[in-house]
Parts: structure tokens; C-alpha cells; sequence
């Protein structure tokens, strides 16, 4: 059955362009201020997974569907609806009418080209696993699209709803790059300026297909990485949306008449990957180190002191307990800190060493705290951290070019599906901190079965292979906070980061 059309509103505004330095943006009343930790990448959604870029690129380049954070559904966009023809073959029905801002037509001949730059590594290795299903896409007729997968895939629908569509000559005219800094698509919003590292701005399209946000001319995106500077300027009116609201501020803004705090039950599980890479000479290459360090860290103090109890255990895994093969007999390695120690010195570090830890700041709330709360913790048994703590820009880039050895502090919020958390896992990742054939086979059964029992079986024995063998230092799963000013209603991220401004409203 084709899904059924979903009424729909409102999409979130960004502002891009080049950087015209010395231009100020005066805020008028009927604009929106949304401040996050840093500035976006690019405004192609598919450039990066990164949410923080995502969130200003999908307010004018949209997606077939998007996955509704308060139904957690798939609902359609530019896409109407899909069917099955077969296990491995897709019909994806577009919408009928919509326009690109440039004139040109949003049809099967976009879509069909949109999906080969996405399915095509080269061109969008962010989203590499998402699509190494995909085998292509074809025109069926001018509102119909036929995807044929390699396998039965299970995270079908997640990958539909990061399908974005861009316009086919523009895009073959202008490039990856350039399409990123001046983006054209079908949405709500329309590129106006980007001023590097100071604001986004984006104008409302007046030729949108669907319905303008409520009360919302304008939408303008402001990196702010300092958290307690997000939360005055929301107090001030400065700022009229932010994310990662540090916990101890949360009860502050919930009881200001003028705020609203939006809590939401976070996809992000917190770890330090401990990359035990055959290129790298650490102690972290010996098993007995990165259990050793699962031992030393008290997790429970980390929740209860830095976040005030809001967050959860990770039960030694990098599944959700909502998730489909979160293994429940798993717990989280016991904090004692003798057993660590003896743990080192079986492994031939009595005295310790010391260990360069890098970590972000404004990538996550009170990110530049928790990793001095874990250096103290590895110093007790004798591990000296070298803390290096970078700017969210550089902290992406050496994620993705693997620098964030031998040991890094991430934060991972993919999609909704095993598949897609489990995939950053795997040997041939864009980034990959371990390597695991016998891991990559259990990754590559559970994207493709589609029997919920036998999936769940498989994911159950990669989470027990990981505790084994420990590449990471489990921390904890996340619930985070955005705020608002009191004119923004409906507003609803993700658990994933993002937020969209569907069914949102600002009042005058």
C-alpha cells in the first residue's frame, strides 16, 4: 500500500551563501534566531550525518520523506508514498506540481538523479552504508521512480528519508561544492546570505508547494558554542530556538514563563572510541587496556554529578534498549578501579601511561566537562590523559579523517535502526576506529534480514562480541534538552538532532 499524504506545514530555515564579511542581518519581528554549537558544513543535507548541518540544509533542500519525530513515522515529501514490488525492487510515487526555485521541475528525472548521487559513494560517502543496498534507480514516468536494492534491506525507510532531491541541471552546472554554499531546492526556505561562523539567513519561498510556516519570514542560523551563552541569549529574546541546553540550566528555563523547555528522549549513545587500529602504536591495541578502562570510569557519578541524573546506561552496548538485538543479560562493566589496575599490570603497565584523549566543544551539552571528569577517573589507576579539546568544525573533521586516536570522545545518534549505528562499526566505514571481520559478517546479516527474530539474534551476538572485545569506553545514552522562546509552538526534535519546523508556528 502506498503511504497516505500527511498534511503538511512548516520546514527549518537556513541562510547560505558566501561570506560577505562586515554584513549584519538586522532581526525583524517575524524572524526566527536559532543558535546551535557550531556553524553548518555545507547545505546539502547529504554532504555529512552531522545534524548541526542538516538541520539549516533541510529547510530548503527536502527529502522524499522524512520521519516524524512525534509519531516516530514515516511520512512523505516529495514522495507520495512507496510500495514493494518485490523484496528487492521499490516503487516510490512522487509529488505531482512542485517546483525547484530555479524553475525546474521536481520529477522522476531529479529524483532518479538525486538517488545515483547518493547511492554513488564517491559523491556522498557520508551516507555510503545507508545506501550500499541501492543498486540504482530508474524512470518509470514522470511522477514515478523504481529502486532496485541488491538485497532485501531492512532500513529502507530510514535511508528514504535522507533521499534528498536536488535539481538535476543546477546541480551538474555548479557542482558538489558550490551546490552546498548556494543551495536550490523545494523548500520552504531560500537561500539569502551565509556569513562564515556569524549567521545563515534564509527567506521564506513564496512558491512553496505546501503550506509556509506559521508567522516565520525568515529563519537565521547563529553558532554559538558556548552553552551558557545559548541559554542568555534565548533569556534575552536574542536567540528564539537553541539546542543543547546544559541539564543544570533545564529546570531554570522550565520555570521562566517566557521559555519552554523541550526535553527529548535522545537516539545518542555517548563513548570514547579506544582504537585499537593496526597503524597505531597504543596500549589500547591490547584488550586487557580497554577493559581496564571500562573498569576505572564510574559512570554512575558522570550522570548523577554532570547531568543530574538525566541519562541512562548504556549496559556495555552502543544498542538502545527500544532497539531491536539490545542484549538484555549485558551490564555495563563494574567501576573498581582495583580491578583496573590489575588489569594494567597483567597487560605490562603497572605504572600506567599516559594517553592523548581528545574530545569537542559545542558538538554536545557540556561536552568540554565530561572528558576532564573521565581524565581524573583514568588518573586514579595511573593513566595521565593528554586532553585535547577542539572546536566543533575541527573536532568533524577528525572524526571523519580517523584522528581521534588513540582514544576520542563521541557522541553517535544515527537513524533509528540497528543497521545504521551498527554500520559505524564496521571495517570499511569512511572512518573506521575497529576492525572486526567476524563483526562485519554479524553487520552485514542484520542490515539484510528481515526477520525480526533472527535479526535480533544476530545483533544480540554483535553486542556481546563488542563487550568482549571492548573498543570502546561505554559511557551513557543521552536525553537532551533544546528551549524555545514562548512565540515558538509545536516545535519537536528528533532523537537523531534533528528538528525540522513542520507544524511549527511563531507567534506575532
Amino acid at each position: 500500500m502506498l503511504k497516505p499524504l500527511r498534511r503538511l506545514l512548516l520546514t527549518a530555515v537556513v541562510f547560505a551563501g558566501p561570506a560577505w564579511l562586515g554584513v549584519t542581518t538586522e532581526v525583524q519581528a517575524r524572524d526566527v534566531v536559532i543558535a546551535q554549537g557550531f556553524d553548518a558544513e555545507s547545505l546539502w543535507p547529504n554532504q555529512t550525518t552531522a545534524a548541526i548541518t542538516i538541520n539549516p540544509g533541510q529547510a530548503i533542500v527536502e527529502s522524499l520523506f522524512w520521519i516524524d519525530p512525534k509519531e516516530n513515522k514515516l511520512e512523505p515529501l516529495l514522495a507520495t508514498g512507496y510500495e514493494m514490488e518485490t523484496p528487492t525492487s521499490v516503487i516510490v510515487k512522487l509529488r505531482e506540481g512542485v517546483m525547484f526555485t530555479n524553475g525546474e521541475p521536481m520529477n522522476a528525472d531529479a529524483a532518479v538523479k538525486s538517488m545515483g548521487i547518493v547511492i554513488d559513494a564517491k559523491q556522498a560517502p557520508s551516507y555510503a552504508l545507508f545506501f550500499s543496498s541501492f543498486e540504482k534507480a530508474e524512470k518509470v514516468d514522470d511522477l514515478t521512480m523504481r529502486i532496485t536494492l541488491k538485497a532485501p534491506y531492512a532500513a529502507l525507510e530510514q535511508a528514504l528519508a535522507v533521499a534528498f532531491v536536488v535539481p538535476p541541471k543546477y546541480w551538474d552546472e555548479v557542482g558538489r561544492e558550490k551546490y552546498g554554499l548556494q543551495p536550490i531546492g523545494t523548500g520552504p526556505y531560500v537561500f539569502s546570505e551565509w556569513q562564515r561562523d556569524n549567521q545563515l539567513v534564509m527567506t521564506k519561498n513564496e512558491n512553496y508547494w505546501g503550506e509556509i510556516p506559521g508567522g516565520i519570514d525568515r529563519l537565521i542560523w547563529k553558532p554559538v558554542a558556548d552553552d551558557i551563552a545559548r541559554v542568555s541569549g534565548l533569556k534575552t529574546g536574542e536567540y528564539d530556538v537553541i539546542s543543547n541546553v546544559p541539564v543544570s540550566m533545564a529546570e531554570e528555563i522550565k520555570a521562566d514563563s517566557n521559555l519552554t523547555l523541550v526535553p527529548v528522549d535522545s537516539y545518542r549513545i555517548f563513548f570514547n572510541y579506544l582504537a585499537p587500529l593496526d597503524d597505531q602504536t597504543s596500549p589500547l591495541q591490547d584488550k586487557r587496556v580497554r577493559k581496564a578502562i571500562n573498569h576505572a570510569i564510574d559512570k554512575k557519578t558522570l550522570i548523577d554529578t554532570i547531568f543530574g541524573g538525566y541519562g541512562v546506561a548504556t549496559n556495555g552496548q552502543v544498542l538502545r534498549p527500544q532497539q531491536i538485538g539490545f542484549d538484555p543479560t549485558l551490564t555495563d562493566y563494574e567501576y573498581d578501579p582495583e580491578k583496573a589496575k590489575a588489569l594494567l599490570a597483567e597487560a605490562g603497565y603497572p605504572d600506567g601511561f599516559t594517553l592523548t584523549f581528545k574530545a569537542s566543544s559545542g558538538a554536545y551539552a557540556q561536552d568540554s566537562e565530561v572528558p576532564f571528569a573521565i581524565g581524573g577517573m583514568l588518573e586514579k589507576v595511573g593513566i595521565k590523559t593528554d586532553i585535547v579539546v577542539l572546536e566543533g568544525g575541527e573536532y568533524l573533521r577528525q572524526l571523519r579523517s580517523t584522528e581521534l586516536t588513540p582514544m576520542g570522545f563521541v557522541g553517535m545518534a544515527p537513524a533509528d535502526d540497528p543497521s545504521i549505528m551498527m554500520a559505524l562499526f564496521r571495517s570499511t566505514w569512511r572512518y573506521p576506529y575497529y576492525k572486526n571481520p567476524e563483526l562485519d559478517k554479524l553487520i552485514d546479516a542484520g542490515q539484510n534480514e528481515l526477520d525480526k527474530e533472527k535479526r535480533a539474534a544476530v545483533y544480540r551476538e554483535a553486542m556481546q562480541l563488542m563487550y568482549e572485545e571492548a573498543p570502546v569506553l561505554w559511557l551513557y545514552g543521552a536525553v537532551d534538552f533544546y528551549a524555545t522562546s514562548a512565540k515558538i509552538t509545536n516545535f519537536m526534535p528528533g532523537g537523531h538532532g534533528k528538528f525540522w519546523f513542520y507544524d511549527v508556528n511563531a507567534a506575532d
